[in-house]
C-alpha cells in the first residue's frame, strides 16, 4: 500500500485525533474497507471514540462525587456514543462480526 493512496486525514482531525487516523486508516485500507467515499465515516468514528473517552471521565467523576443526576446524564450520553461507535465500526469493518461478514477473518 502506498501512503499516497490512502484518503487524506480530514483537516478537522488534529493532534491525537490525526494520530488515531494514522493508526486506523492504513489497517482499514489494507482490509479494503476504507476509501475516499467513506473517509469521513472513519473521521466521525474517531471523533466519537474521543468524545466517549472524555465523557467516561465525567461519568467517573460524577460517580466519585455521588452525584446521581450528573452520572445519569453522562451515562446516557455515553450510551448514545457507544451505539454510534458500534454502528460506525460495523460499517467500517472494525468489529469482528463485520469482518467475518465480509470474509476478512484470519485463517
Amino acid at each position: 500500500m502506498k501512503r499516497s493512496q490512502l484518503p487524506p486525514c480530514p483537516a478537522y482531525l488534529a493532534g491525537s485525533l490525526a494520530k488515531r487516523w494514522d493508526e486506523l486508516a492504513p489497517e482499514l485500507w489494507n482490509l479494503g474497507t476504507l476509501d475516499d467515499l467513506n473517509a469521513d465515516m472513519l473521521a466521525k468514528y474517531i471523533l466519537d471514540e474521543n468524545n466517549y473517552l472524555k465523557i467516561s471521565n465525567y461519568v467517573q467523576k460524577a460517580i466519585a462525587e455521588d452525584d446521581a443526576e450528573a452520572a445519569s446524564k453522562w451515562l446516557a450520553a455515553q450510551d448514545r456514543l457507544t451505539k454510534q461507535i458500534l454502528a460506525l465500526a460495523a460499517e467500517l469493518g472494525i468489529t469482528p462480526k463485520a469482518r467475518r461478514a465480509r470474509g476478512l477473518t484470519r485463517k
